[in-house]
């Protein structure tokens, strides 16, 4: 009994470990975030004829983000750079998205009328732009969907995966042992034990399993509610904030819209005068 118990006991962890492994490596796929740009420098175009340099490059980070992007050249073999570059045009500024195939094109007469290209080399820098939560409160019903769904709209982070996967990983497991309750209290019923002592062990067991099964399904339950009401106060929080700024909004427009400005003659003479009306 003692070795069956242990042989469950390795198999329950390496399932774990298997487990943790295998969400990591879906949530790295997922939620890929490290921010990388690469030029293409054999594609790098010169047309002499409306002097232009057509640059392409690749952006890689997080898909649902904004990028600032900026170009600057070298014509020292990178040892110094000079830029950002002005004279700019395409998926350069601000709110790029990341993707493949992106293209600068640099009016380069403009930025430095002696440009002669030689040992030329080029330079991105790239800065994310924060992401700033909008999401209100009816995003608590993408968590009941699906826990750390609605957790994107409404938090500024990166990985809310990880909710889902812990919260389906303690139902699992709950699953896993209930299963086993049930087999170990029917091997009891059947009475398949040898002696009374076995016989008893069964009941034990079971009992051990069951309990170890509500453990993880109320921690799993807990997760799912707790996230569900997290999300919910959080997107509150984002609709009065919002709320906020919309007043502060109208409260400068009415300011603006108060002042008048009204011509007036002081009777004596025909110049003409303003006063600020407020």
């Amino acid at each position: 009994m003692k070795k069956n118990t242990l042989l469950k006991a390795i198999f329950v962890l390496f399932c774990c470990v298997m487990w943790q492994n295998a969400s990591a490596q879906i949530l790295k796929g997922l939620f890929k975030n490290k921010l990388a740009t690469e030029i293409h420098n054999e594609r790098v175009v010169l047309n002499q004829a409306d002097t232009t340099i057509v640059v392409p490059y690749t952006l890689i980070g997080y898909r649902n983000r904004y990028y600032t992007v900026k170009l600057s050249y070298s014509n020292n073999n990178g040892t110094s750079y000079k830029g950002p570059l002005r004279s700019v045009l395409g998926e350069v500024g601000d709110s790029i998205r990341p993707g493949k195939d992106k293209k600068i094109e640099w009016k380069f007469k403009k930025d430095n009328p002696y440009f002669d290209g030689k040992n030329i080399s080029f330079k991105l820098e790239v800065v994310e732009k924060p992401k700033i939560a909008i999401g209100g409160p009816q995003n608590a019903l993408r968590s009941l969907l699906m826990p750390g769904l609605g957790d994107t709209k409404v938090r500024n982070g990166y990985r809310y995966g990880w909710v889902a996967v812990g919260t389906y990983a303690c139902l699992a497991t709950g699953a896993y042992y209930t299963y086993q309750a049930q087999q170990t209290y029917k091997n009891h019923k059947n009475r398949l034990a040898n002696n009374a002592d076995d016989h008893n062990q069964y009941f034990k067991d079971a009992r051990r399993y069951q309990t170890v099964a509500t453990v993880f399904f109320a921690t799993g339950a807990t997760v799912w509610l707790g996230d569900v009401i997290g999300v919910y106060f959080r997107g509150l929080k984002n609709k009065r904030r919002i709320a906020r700024e919309k007043e502060k909004l109208e409260a400068e427009k009415q300011e603006t819209s108060s002042l008048r400005i009204i011509p007036y003659t002081d009777g004596n003479s025909k110049n003409v005068a303003f006063v600020w009306k407020f």
